[in-house]
Protein backbone atom coordinates (compact mmCIF):
# COMPACT_ATOMS: atom_id res chain seq x y z
CA UNK A 1 0.00 0.00 0.00
CA UNK A 2 1.05 3.38 -0.98
CA UNK A 3 1.37 6.29 1.40
CA UNK A 4 -1.56 8.29 -0.49
CA UNK A 5 -3.53 4.87 -0.40
CA UNK A 6 -2.82 4.23 3.53
CA UNK A 7 -4.19 8.18 3.98
CA UNK A 8 -7.33 8.06 1.87
CA UNK A 9 -8.23 4.65 3.65
CA UNK A 10 -7.37 6.22 7.04
CA UNK A 11 -9.75 9.07 5.61
CA UNK A 12 -12.55 6.96 4.61
CA UNK A 13 -12.79 5.89 8.34
CA UNK A 14 -12.32 8.94 10.13
CA UNK A 15 -14.94 10.56 8.19
CA UNK A 16 -17.21 7.60 8.34
CA UNK A 17 -16.69 8.48 12.40
CA UNK A 18 -17.10 12.43 12.32
CA UNK A 19 -20.17 11.79 10.34
CA UNK A 20 -22.02 10.26 13.20
CA UNK A 21 -20.19 12.80 16.02
CA UNK A 22 -21.30 15.46 14.16
CA UNK A 23 -24.59 14.27 13.66
CA UNK A 24 -25.24 12.71 17.37
CA UNK A 25 -23.84 15.81 18.52
CA UNK A 26 -26.20 18.04 16.95
CA UNK A 27 -29.23 15.76 18.21
CA UNK A 28 -28.76 16.27 21.68
CA UNK A 29 -27.81 19.57 21.66
CA UNK A 30 -31.21 20.40 19.65
CA UNK A 31 -33.52 17.58 21.81
CA UNK A 32 -31.43 16.75 24.75
CA UNK A 33 -32.02 13.55 26.64
CA UNK A 34 -34.93 12.60 23.81
CA UNK A 35 -32.57 13.79 21.30
CA UNK A 36 -29.62 10.83 23.05
CA UNK A 37 -32.37 8.45 22.97
CA UNK A 38 -32.84 9.09 19.10
CA UNK A 39 -29.22 8.46 19.06
CA UNK A 40 -29.07 5.48 20.82
CA UNK A 41 -32.21 4.41 18.70
CA UNK A 42 -30.68 5.10 15.39
CA UNK A 43 -27.52 3.52 16.32
CA UNK A 44 -29.48 -0.16 17.33
CA UNK A 45 -30.90 0.20 14.09
CA UNK A 46 -27.95 0.81 11.93
CA UNK A 47 -26.30 -2.34 13.99
CA UNK A 48 -29.33 -4.46 13.76
CA UNK A 49 -28.98 -4.03 9.77
CA UNK A 50 -25.23 -4.77 9.71
CA UNK A 51 -26.09 -7.99 11.46
CA UNK A 52 -29.08 -9.07 9.68
CA UNK A 53 -26.87 -8.60 6.37
CA UNK A 54 -23.92 -10.04 7.35
CA UNK A 55 -26.03 -13.30 9.04
CA UNK A 56 -27.60 -13.92 5.44
CA UNK A 57 -24.10 -13.46 3.36
CA UNK A 58 -23.27 -16.38 5.62
CA UNK A 59 -26.16 -18.63 5.23
CA UNK A 60 -25.99 -17.88 1.54
CA UNK A 61 -22.54 -19.14 1.77
CA UNK A 62 -23.36 -22.02 3.58
CA UNK A 63 -21.51 -20.77 6.81
CA UNK A 64 -22.63 -21.83 9.97
CA UNK A 65 -24.23 -18.43 12.32
CA UNK A 66 -21.59 -18.66 15.29
CA UNK A 67 -18.67 -16.39 16.84
CA UNK A 68 -15.99 -17.97 14.68
CA UNK A 69 -17.70 -17.21 11.19
CA UNK A 70 -18.91 -13.84 12.46
CA UNK A 71 -15.46 -12.43 13.57
CA UNK A 72 -13.14 -14.65 10.90
CA UNK A 73 -15.60 -14.54 7.85
CA UNK A 74 -16.40 -11.86 4.88
CA UNK A 75 -16.82 -9.00 7.27
CA UNK A 76 -18.25 -5.25 6.07
CA UNK A 77 -15.41 -3.59 7.61
CA UNK A 78 -12.61 -3.01 5.55
CA UNK A 79 -8.98 -3.36 7.44
CA UNK A 80 -7.33 -0.32 9.05
CA UNK A 81 -3.45 -0.72 9.94
CA UNK A 82 -3.67 1.36 12.91
CA UNK A 83 -6.01 -0.76 14.85
CA UNK A 84 -4.16 -2.82 17.22
CA UNK A 85 -5.65 -5.76 19.16
CA UNK A 86 -4.62 -8.54 21.23
CA UNK A 87 -7.13 -12.25 20.84
CA UNK A 88 -7.17 -14.11 23.35
CA UNK A 89 -9.68 -17.08 22.31
CA UNK A 90 -11.96 -17.55 19.25
CA UNK A 91 -13.89 -20.36 18.54
CA UNK A 92 -17.56 -21.05 17.85
CA UNK A 93 -18.80 -20.05 20.81
CA UNK A 94 -16.73 -17.55 21.51
CA UNK A 95 -14.53 -14.05 20.71
CA UNK A 96 -12.35 -12.89 23.74
CA UNK A 97 -10.30 -9.96 22.47
CA UNK A 98 -8.95 -6.37 23.98
CA UNK A 99 -8.57 -3.35 21.50
CA UNK A 100 -5.62 -1.60 22.39
CA UNK A 101 -6.13 0.73 19.97
CA UNK A 102 -8.78 1.90 18.13
CA UNK A 103 -8.58 4.87 15.25
CA UNK A 104 -12.15 5.75 15.72
CA UNK A 105 -11.96 6.48 19.57
CA UNK A 106 -9.00 8.64 18.53
CA UNK A 107 -10.96 10.20 16.05
CA UNK A 108 -14.02 10.67 18.30
CA UNK A 109 -11.22 12.28 21.15
CA UNK A 110 -9.69 14.81 18.81
CA UNK A 111 -12.90 16.27 17.86
CA UNK A 112 -14.08 16.46 21.59
CA UNK A 113 -16.79 13.87 21.06
CA UNK A 114 -15.71 10.76 23.56
CA UNK A 115 -19.48 10.71 25.14
CA UNK A 116 -20.91 10.60 21.31
CA UNK A 117 -18.60 7.45 20.54
CA UNK A 118 -19.70 6.18 23.47
CA UNK A 119 -23.30 5.80 23.03
CA UNK A 120 -21.79 3.91 19.34
CA UNK A 121 -19.75 1.66 21.44
CA UNK A 122 -22.69 0.71 24.41
CA UNK A 123 -25.63 0.73 21.50
CA UNK A 124 -23.63 -0.63 17.90
CA UNK A 125 -21.85 -3.59 19.02
CA UNK A 126 -24.94 -5.40 21.18
CA UNK A 127 -27.59 -4.76 18.51
CA UNK A 128 -24.87 -6.11 15.78
CA UNK A 129 -23.81 -8.86 16.76
CA UNK A 130 -27.07 -9.86 18.96
CA UNK A 131 -28.95 -9.74 15.70
CA UNK A 132 -26.54 -11.77 13.48
CA UNK A 133 -27.30 -14.93 15.82
CA UNK A 134 -30.95 -14.50 15.95
CA UNK A 135 -30.76 -12.15 19.25
CA UNK A 136 -28.89 -15.10 20.96
CA UNK A 137 -25.33 -13.45 21.80
CA UNK A 138 -24.44 -12.26 24.77
CA UNK A 139 -22.40 -9.50 24.41
CA UNK A 140 -19.76 -8.48 27.63
CA UNK A 141 -18.10 -5.16 27.20
CA UNK A 142 -16.34 -4.03 30.15
CA UNK A 143 -14.12 -1.32 29.51
CA UNK A 144 -14.25 0.89 26.43
CA UNK A 145 -11.62 3.23 24.95
CA UNK A 146 -14.26 5.72 24.80
CA UNK A 147 -14.43 5.81 28.60
CA UNK A 148 -12.16 7.93 30.33
CA UNK A 149 -9.79 6.17 32.37
CA UNK A 150 -10.12 2.58 30.74
CA UNK A 151 -6.86 1.82 28.46
CA UNK A 152 -8.50 -0.85 25.85
CA UNK A 153 -11.52 -2.29 24.69
CA UNK A 154 -12.78 -5.57 26.79
CA UNK A 155 -14.82 -7.60 24.15
CA UNK A 156 -16.54 -10.78 25.52
CA UNK A 157 -18.68 -12.18 22.86
CA UNK A 158 -20.51 -15.18 23.28
CA UNK A 159 -23.20 -17.36 22.03
CA UNK A 160 -23.90 -20.91 23.40
CA UNK A 161 -25.19 -24.25 22.43
CA UNK A 162 -28.00 -24.42 25.44
CA UNK A 163 -29.19 -20.55 25.37
CA UNK A 164 -30.44 -21.62 21.65
CA UNK A 165 -33.93 -23.23 20.79
CA UNK A 166 -33.28 -26.66 19.44
CA UNK A 167 -33.98 -25.74 15.72
CA UNK A 168 -31.63 -22.69 16.01
CA UNK A 169 -28.76 -25.45 17.09
CA UNK A 170 -27.85 -26.98 13.49
CA UNK A 171 -27.91 -24.00 11.88
CA UNK A 172 -25.01 -22.60 14.19
CA UNK A 173 -23.11 -25.38 15.51
CA UNK A 174 -21.64 -28.28 13.00
CA UNK A 175 -21.94 -30.86 15.96
CA UNK A 176 -25.62 -30.18 16.15
CA UNK A 177 -25.80 -31.07 12.24
CA UNK A 178 -24.34 -34.15 11.39
CA UNK A 179 -24.76 -33.90 7.83
CA UNK A 180 -23.14 -30.99 7.09
CA UNK A 181 -21.45 -30.68 3.98
CA UNK A 182 -18.76 -28.18 5.19
CA UNK A 183 -18.56 -25.51 2.01
CA UNK A 184 -15.41 -25.35 0.01
CA UNK A 185 -13.63 -22.60 -1.41
CA UNK A 186 -15.41 -20.19 0.34
CA UNK A 187 -14.64 -16.52 -1.59
CA UNK A 188 -15.99 -13.78 1.31
CA UNK A 189 -13.65 -11.05 1.94
CA UNK A 190 -13.86 -7.74 3.11
CA UNK A 191 -14.62 -5.05 1.26
CA UNK A 192 -12.73 -2.50 -0.52
CA UNK A 193 -12.10 0.43 1.88
CA UNK A 194 -13.84 3.19 -0.65
CA UNK A 195 -16.98 0.90 -0.96
CA UNK A 196 -17.16 -0.87 2.45
CA UNK A 197 -17.38 2.89 4.38
CA UNK A 198 -19.44 4.68 1.48
CA UNK A 199 -21.94 1.58 2.39
CA UNK A 200 -21.43 2.00 6.53
CA UNK A 201 -21.57 6.01 6.03
CA UNK A 202 -25.01 5.71 4.06
CA UNK A 203 -26.91 3.81 6.30
CA UNK A 204 -25.45 4.95 9.41
CA UNK A 205 -26.82 8.19 8.53
CA UNK A 206 -30.06 6.52 6.72
CA UNK A 207 -30.85 5.55 10.27
CA UNK A 208 -29.72 8.38 12.01
CA UNK A 209 -32.27 10.12 10.53
CA UNK A 210 -35.06 7.54 10.54
CA UNK A 211 -34.82 7.90 14.41
CA UNK A 212 -35.06 11.13 14.32
CA UNK A 213 -37.70 11.74 11.52
CA UNK A 214 -39.58 8.91 13.55
CA UNK A 215 -39.13 10.41 16.88
CA UNK A 216 -39.35 14.18 16.30
CA UNK A 217 -41.13 14.60 13.00
CA UNK A 218 -40.03 17.58 10.72
CA UNK A 219 -38.06 18.90 14.06
CA UNK A 220 -36.38 15.63 13.46
CA UNK A 221 -35.12 16.33 10.08
CA UNK A 222 -34.39 19.78 10.97
CA UNK A 223 -31.93 18.67 13.10
CA UNK A 224 -30.12 16.50 10.93
CA UNK A 225 -30.27 19.28 8.13
CA UNK A 226 -28.54 21.73 10.72
CA UNK A 227 -26.04 18.66 11.40
CA UNK A 228 -25.47 17.96 7.50
CA UNK A 229 -24.56 21.67 6.94
CA UNK A 230 -22.30 21.73 10.04
CA UNK A 231 -20.61 18.49 8.91
CA UNK A 232 -20.04 20.18 5.83
CA UNK A 233 -17.72 22.64 7.31
CA UNK A 234 -16.11 20.47 9.67
CA UNK A 235 -14.83 18.25 6.74
CA UNK A 236 -14.04 20.99 4.67
CA UNK A 237 -11.71 23.08 6.90
CA UNK A 238 -10.19 19.25 7.74
CA UNK A 239 -9.56 18.34 4.80
CA UNK A 240 -7.53 22.35 3.87
CA UNK A 241 -5.53 22.11 6.71
CA UNK A 242 -1.95 21.45 5.77
CA UNK A 243 -2.52 19.01 2.72
CA UNK A 244 -0.19 18.11 0.46
CA UNK A 245 -2.84 16.40 -1.83
CA UNK A 246 -4.86 18.94 -4.16
CA UNK A 247 -8.58 18.89 -2.77
CA UNK A 248 -10.61 18.63 -5.59
CA UNK A 249 -13.10 15.59 -7.71
CA UNK A 250 -10.84 13.02 -7.23
CA UNK A 251 -9.44 13.68 -3.85
CA UNK A 252 -12.98 13.21 -2.16
CA UNK A 253 -13.49 10.22 -4.67
CA UNK A 254 -10.65 8.50 -2.88
CA UNK A 255 -10.71 10.21 0.85
CA UNK A 256 -14.61 10.42 1.38
CA UNK A 257 -16.82 7.68 1.90
CA UNK A 258 -19.92 9.14 0.01
CA UNK A 259 -19.75 9.85 -4.01
CA UNK A 260 -20.82 13.03 -4.80
CA UNK A 261 -22.97 12.05 -7.42
CA UNK A 262 -25.75 10.90 -5.47
CA UNK A 263 -27.73 9.93 -8.35
CA UNK A 264 -25.00 6.79 -9.37
CA UNK A 265 -25.61 5.99 -5.82
CA UNK A 266 -28.16 2.70 -6.50
CA UNK A 267 -27.70 2.05 -2.51
CA UNK A 268 -30.09 5.12 -2.06
CA UNK A 269 -33.08 3.26 -3.35
CA UNK A 270 -32.88 0.86 -0.22
CA UNK A 271 -31.56 3.66 2.30
CA UNK A 272 -33.62 6.96 0.17
CA UNK A 273 -36.83 6.77 2.68
CA UNK A 274 -37.35 10.34 4.92
CA UNK A 275 -35.73 12.22 2.02
CA UNK A 276 -32.35 10.92 2.72
CA UNK A 277 -30.50 11.13 -0.60
CA UNK A 278 -32.29 14.62 -1.27
CA UNK A 279 -31.02 15.81 1.89
CA UNK A 280 -27.72 14.48 1.83
CA UNK A 281 -26.81 16.12 -1.63
CA UNK A 282 -28.67 19.25 -0.48
CA UNK A 283 -27.29 19.87 2.74
CA UNK A 284 -23.47 18.11 2.89
CA UNK A 285 -22.78 17.44 -0.57
CA UNK A 286 -23.23 20.69 -2.41
CA UNK A 287 -22.29 23.31 0.90
CA UNK A 288 -18.96 20.76 1.16
CA UNK A 289 -18.32 21.58 -2.51
CA UNK A 290 -18.56 24.80 -2.10
CA UNK A 291 -16.67 25.39 0.83
CA UNK A 292 -13.69 23.99 -1.40
CA UNK A 293 -14.51 26.04 -4.36
CA UNK A 294 -15.12 22.48 -6.59
CA UNK A 295 -17.52 22.74 -9.33
CA UNK A 296 -19.16 19.07 -9.64
CA UNK A 297 -18.68 18.32 -13.74
CA UNK A 298 -20.09 15.34 -15.51
CA UNK A 299 -18.87 12.10 -13.93
CA UNK A 300 -17.94 9.51 -16.52
CA UNK A 301 -19.81 5.68 -16.12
Amino acid sequence: MTEREEMGLNDLEDQYCIMYAILGRTLLEDFGLDGEHALREGTRLYGQNRGRLHRQRHLDAGLKINMKNLFTTGGDLPGDTRTFRELQRINAQERVSHTLVCPMADIWKEYGCMDIGKIYCEEFHFSCYSTYAYGYTKVNIAKVLTQEGDEYCAFNIILRPQDLPEKLRPVCFEEYDPEYPEPQNICLKPPEAKEGYRSLWLRLYFFLLKAAAEQFGEEGREAVKHGLNRLAKVVSEAFAKDNPIPVDMEFLEEHYPVDMYVEKEEMWKLYGDYGAKELADREFIQPLLNHLHITKGEKMI
